[in-house]
């Protein structure tokens, strides 16, 4: 349990530690925003890409001893990133190695449980790992932002080496049951397709918010050439790439059952309408919880004033209260029901981004937002400790590597979209308010598609002028002028965190009408005792 948490802590922390150091990055690698952005993105990509094969391995060459391996590969990436000279190291050490790692470590954590303890003790497992996980999330800007400002963003990823060497003599007490292997081989070409449609199908999510999801926001430049999408965003051509790819994936895993061979991952877990509806929600939760944590830090810091460390103190009372819920409740499902457990949780986060959008203004203090996140807290620890014991409990022990692996794919698709959707909907409406703002106080006609352009070109002007070049253009303005525009921005960044808050609750209610799917309590008894038996 110890070496699995810590694992789980060290690959999520890692996703969203290194958001706040960005500019520090830019300026010691002497690069771009740009490219140490891409690297982040192509951390994700190689993770998510790689689940589905991470989890088969270990069913294929043993759950312990990938584990390990995983740990090992991912603490050499740490080490290479920590030491990096170039963003090109940079890239190599964390994007490469540490997300080869990190698609091994988190499907095979989830399946350590399976493999070495009992149904009733896995859902005390399973609830712990959830806030190990959730609390990792909202704990990682808080750690970025202290170590950017006080030390180094380096000693990010030294303090994940030390760990990863301190869970390796933890792991030697795993008991890993042993099961026939014999005649197993590793699906090379549904591994190839896993991977291509999975890469292309999260590219295309992560390219959503800056090239739009259907027509062109702006020209596509690759390699310095512009290319022709017939006025199409590349988000278009490589979800559907990518989807079409997985229908492919989906067909080779039939034609390998057919002719009694070994499939990457077997259809019969894609089957189970337990599962599939578990992870859809597992999806939904991942992108909810990523588009807060996005979300909030961004407005607390560019509109608020808030520093990095004191966002990361707001965000304190969720990662807490989530990690403490989702521990003390993790026995519970013995005594009631996991699906009404989960959909009570779902209901306190409803409420909980409710409070925060009555508080999420520019006047906002620390412990004005403590009651929301708490609530928010309680309602991700009663979801998150459940769901994935019931997602996880509805599957046979034997096909657990495979089933953690799809579950955590799902998870890091979620991941993509919540910063895809939920994060480029709060600039979105930004700069669409205030867009609108200025040309109606200016009593200027726009149209939708004037408005879009002109949208597009502050978003450029954002990335490229220098803070002394903005204060030189906000100079030209007359005193009036700049109050006007001052107050319009302040309206304009309330109005949309108020919208993109509004968007996660119908998230949220979309969850909650999909977890009515979900079997009752006298519904998930026998694939529980099938895991007891086996």
């Amino acid at each position: 349990m110890i070496a699995a948490s810590m694992a789980m802590f060290i690959v999520v922390v890692d996703s969203t530690m290194m958001n706040v150091a960005v500019p520090t990055i830019v300026k010691d690698l002497d690069t771009n925003v740009s490219a140490v952005q891409g690297v982040i993105a192509m951390y994700s990509l190689v993770m998510a890409s790689l689940m589905l094969v991470g989890g088969k391995l270990g069913a294929l060459r043993g759950v312990k001893r990938m584990f390990i391996l995983g740990v090992l590969i991912y603490g050499t990436g740490t080490v290479l990133a920590a030491l990096s000279w170039n963003i090109t190291s940079l890239a190599v050490g964390w994007s490469l190695l540490e997300g080869v790692g990190a698609a091994l470590v988190l499907p095979l954590a989830y399946a350590l449980l399976v493999t070495s303890y009992s149904p009733k003790e896995q859902a005390i497992g399973f609830g712990i790992l959830g806030g190990v996980a959730a609390s990792a999330a909202a704990i990682g800007p808080i750690l970025g932002g202290v170590l950017t400002t006080y030390a180094s963003w380096r000693w990010g990823f030294a303090g994940e080496v030390l760990i990863a060497l301190a869970l390796l003599p933890f792991a030697a007490y795993v008991v890993e049951k042993k099961t026939s292997r014999e005649g197993m081989t590793l699906d090379w070409g549904g591994a190839a397709l896993s991977v291509t449609g999975l890469f292309s199908l999260v590219l295309g999510l992560i390219l959503a918010g800056r090239y739009g999801w259907w027509a062109a926001r702006r020209p596509f430049v690759l390699g310095g050439t512009q290319l022709d999408l017939a006025g199409l965003s590349p988000t278009i051509y490589l979800v559907g790439f990518g989807l079409a790819v997985l229908v492919g994936f989906i067909h080779w895993q039939r034609r390998r059952e057919a002719r009694g061979l070994t499939p990457l991952l077997q259809t019969r877990v894609m089957r189970n309408g337990t599962f599939v509806t578990g992870i859809t929600a597992y999806l939904l939760q991942a992108m909810v919880v990523t588009g807060l944590l996005f979300v909030v830090p961004l407005f607390l810091q560019s509109a608020v004033g808030f520093s990095a460390f004191q966002s990361g103190l707001a965000l304190l009372p969720f990662s807490l209260v989530t990690f403490a819920v989702s521990l003390g409740t993790a026995s519970w499902s013995g005594r009631f029901s996991a699906k009404l457990l989960i959909q009570i949780g779902i209901g306190l986060m409803v409420v909980g981004v409710l409070l925060l959008y009555g508080v999420a203004d520019l006047n906002v203090t620390i412990p004005k937002m403590i009651m929301p996140f708490a609530v928010l807290g309680i309602g991700m620890g009663l979801l998150i400790a459940h769901l994935v014991n019931l997602v996880m409990s509805s599957v046979d022990s034997v096909d657990s590597p495979e089933a953690s692996g799809a579950n955590n794919t799902f998870n890091q698709l979620g991941t993509a979209l919540g910063t895809a959707v939920v994060g480029s909907l709060l600039m979105a409406f930004f700069y669409a308010n205030l867009v609108t703002g200025v040309a109606v106080g200016s009593k200027i006609e726009v149209t939708g598609a004037e408005r879009d352009q002109i949208v597009v070109a502050i978003e450029d002007a954002q990335e490229v002028l220098t803070e002394t070049e903005r204060q030189q253009l906000l100079a030209t303005l007359s005193p009036e002028e700049a109050l006007r525009l001052d107050e319009l921005a302040r309206q304009s960044i309330e109005a949309a965190m108020d919208d993109t808050l509004l968007f996660v609750v119908g998230l949220l209610g979309v969850m909650g009408l999909l977890t009515t799917f979900l079997p009752g309590k006298e519904r998930i008894a026998a694939p529980a005792q099938r895991v007891a038996d086996l």
